[in-house]
């Protein structure tokens, strides 16, 4: 097994040993030990051969009384149909873990199994039993006997929770008073980032107290933050309720436009919310009452496209939600449309044509996407299956490639300077300039940037920042704390002075940007 995770980096190596393992514990007869090695397996495997694994793995440990099995492999199961928009599978599944792990006394497991159930019951409208499971939550975060970290961010995330919560129960008021809590330790703990999202969640809060203005300054705020964090789906929810409160305002301009965007981000993230439906409708209206047809034709299309995504993810909840699709209505009225259109030739023309182009962006859009997924994951699996650290400076050195106008003694001194700062990683200093640097190796700016761009081909700035991205890769694969870090906290911890130049030194280096990089490592990392 420690085999395994010795070349967790390396899936085909880590195949081979975790099916060793299965192998050996086959021929001891051992249930266990072979369930162990199905879950090895299940944390390297793609999509259905993931599933596969772990419900091997659940089948071979049921009877075994053990702290995590199999309670952490349903948590699994849990994850993967998360990650389907099954939610019905997921639920069942996060119930499972949280009554195996309370039974087996494996608190973390049981709470995070809860917390989650608790997210699943608020996203599909139960906000009366997810919040007593937050609240549950949230007790134990500050209770004594909590096993979780006694750092801020843990009462935050149950603080996030519960404000959501309240707004969505109409307890406005006391959604507000925790906000404001959840403001105040982010500032005080400057986690701007955290510090956003309750200002969105108040900004949502706003709109339901009906302080439409208050709740625009809020979101707009808001954000340009997610956008930064590349939030899709917090940012399509804080920019559906702009809309709303711009439309409620009376700013029908701007509240178009913003429904108007949402629908622009459907098209990169298709795990939509219920109420979405009703900025399409908005839409619709809008249309109807200006006789622009061809629009109001094509936002029921979409609109029929958003219900037949949310009748997959939603079709099992309760029939509130279920009536409310009423896509056979939205067919109706989009044929007589058609049929109004058909009536003039060139309102004809333009249908037709709208809607190829329609077409055409779509296919090219679905070819473009998959391409660029396609292009990331290899990337990603280029960075996870070798180490990025470059050989040092002096193995770059040979006696062909000297300067000329560098006498050896300079060379020497530069070279050995250079392998001393990077094995002290003092490259993490954000203070760091060529002027300190050639001082400290007594020497001067003007040799080392010629000896820099000489032998590294490139430019003292980016020697550095891939110094930093190199040792912020190699932290992330092996670090699981440092992956919780927020884009700003990592980019302040390598010696960036703010999150976008470090997002984009890391997209520079890799290819890929910084955030993908971490939820692909999550999404593959073992417990």
């Amino acid at each position: 097994m420690e085999l395994f995770y010795k070349y967790t980096e390396f899936p085909d190596k880590a195949d081979i040993y975790a099916k060793s393992y299965i192998k050996k514990s086959l021929s001891n007869n051992d249930n266990f030990e072979t369930a162990k090695g199905y879950f090895l397996l299940s944390t390297i495997a793609q999509d259905s051969l993931k599933l596969i694994y772990l419900d091997q793995a659940i089948d071979l440990s049921k009877g075994y009384n053990n702290k995590y099995y199999p309670g952490a492999l349903y948590f699994n199961k849990g994850d993967y149909y998360f990650a389907k928009a099954n939610y019905k599978e997921a639920l069942d599944n996060y119930y499972t873990s949280y009554k195996i792990a309370e039974a087996s006394n494996n608190n973390i497991l049981a709470y995070d199994s809860k917390f989650n159930i608790g997210s699943l019951k608020n996203r599909i409208g139960k906000h009366e039993e997810a919040l007593t499971i937050f609240k549950e939550f949230n007790e134990y975060i500050l209770s004594d006997e909590s096993e979780y970290p006694k750092d801020y961010y843990s009462k935050l995330i149950g603080l996030f929770a519960l404000s959501d919560s309240y707004t969505k129960l109409k307890k406005l008021d006391t959604a507000t008073i925790i906000n404001k809590k959840g403001m105040k330790i982010s500032l005080s703990n400057n986690d701007n980032d955290m510090y956003h999202y309750f200002i969105m969640n108040e900004g949502v809060n706003l709109f339901f107290k009906k302080e439409y203005q208050k709740s625009i300054d809020s979101l707009k705020k808001a954000i340009p933050n997610l956008i930064k964090l590349d939030d899709k789906s917090n940012i399509i929810f804080s920019r559906y309720y702009l809309g709303k409160s711009y439309f409620e305002h009376n700013n029908i301009k701007e509240a178009i436009s913003q429904f108007k965007t949402v629908d622009s981000l459907f098209k990169d993230f298709k795990d939509l919310f219920p109420e979405i439906r009703q900025g399409y409708k908005v839409l619709i209206n809008h249309y109807k009452s200006s006789n622009n047809k061809e629009n109001q034709l094509f936002y029921l299309n979409r609109l029929i496209a958003v219900d037949s995504i949310l009748n997959s993810n939603y079709r099992y909840i309760n029939s509130k939600i279920i009536k409310d699709f009423d896509t056979t209505n939205l067919i109706l009225d989009k044929e007589k449309l058609i049929n109004d259109l058909n009536q003039s030739n060139l309102s004809k023309s333009k249908s037709i044509f709208t809607l190829m182009v329609i077409l055409i962006i779509a296919f090219i859009f679905l070819i473009l996407n998959y391409r660029k997924r396609k292009r990331y994951k290899k990337r990603f699996d280029l960075l996870i299956n070798k180490n990025t650290k470059e050989e040092k400076i002096h193995n770059s050195i040979n006696e062909t490639q000297n300067v000329t106008y560098l006498s050896e003694d300079i060379v020497k001194v530069i070279q050995i300077g250079l392998n001393k700062f990077e094995s002290k990683e003092e490259y993490l200093n954000a203070n760091i300039s060529i002027n300190k640097l050639a001082k400290k190796m007594n020497s001067n700016s003007k040799y080392l940037s010629v000896f820099i761009n000489h032998y590294t081909h490139k430019k003292f700035t980016d020697y550095i920042n891939d110094l930093r991205i190199e040792h912020t890769i190699e932290r992330l694969k092996v670090d699981s704390k440092f992956r919780k870090y927020t884009i700003k906290a990592i980019a302040d911890t390598v010696g960036f002075s703010n999150p976008v130049s470090f997002s984009q030194a890391f997209y520079k280096k890799t290819g890929i940007k910084p955030s993908y990089f971490i939820k692909k490592l999550e999404n593959s990392s073992s417990d």
